[in-house]
């Protein structure tokens, strides 16, 4: 039997620029662009909508309201797949906090900066500047201004 995993990234935005997160990758030790992502789980999570929102309070300290659906990216590996649901969302509160060290252990992360980069800024960015291709589509996404209605994800009570 195959593992899945469900990650949810948000694209979170504040007047045309793009939050983003720099952290650690895992195998290069080196630090990336990454846009706000957490696993779905099912202890603490309501849905994937209560996954962005808990996600983007613990890697950047921001609360957000999700606007839209950007699109579904999945990833094939022995042993699993990946299936990343990437939302858009605008920022409601722009004071941005990364978590304390001890909290980031605890997540198993490690949070450098958070950071808003424009659209022109982005457009200049190199696929080797993000954390994976998943991070680099779902920005480019946002970039041509991609958005589905929420409403195409449908939520079982």
């Amino acid at each position: 039997m195959s593992n899945i995993n469900l990650k949810v990234g948000v694209l979170a935005s504040h007047k045309g620029s793009l939050l983003l997160i720099k952290e650690i990758n895992s195998k290069d030790k080196k630090y990336y662009w990454n846009i706000i992502k957490g696993t779905f789980d099912s202890e603490k999570d309501k849905d994937i909508l209560a996954t962005a929102h808990r996600e983007a309070i613990e890697e950047a300290g921001v609360k957000i309201s999700i606007e839209g659906f950007l699109n579904i990216i999945t990833k094939s590996k022995k042993g699993g797949i990946t299936i990343q649901i990437n939302l858009i969302a605008n920022l409601t509160s722009k004071k941005l906090k990364i978590a304390s060290r001890g909290d980031q252990l605890k997540e198993n992360e490690d949070i450098r900066e958070v950071k808003f980069y424009t659209k022109k800024e982005l457009r200049k960015m190199k696929k080797d500047d993000f954390m994976n291709e998943r991070a680099f589509i779902a920005i480019r996404g946002w970039l041509n201004g991609k958005k589905n209605d929420i409403s195409l994800l449908k939520f079982c009570s």
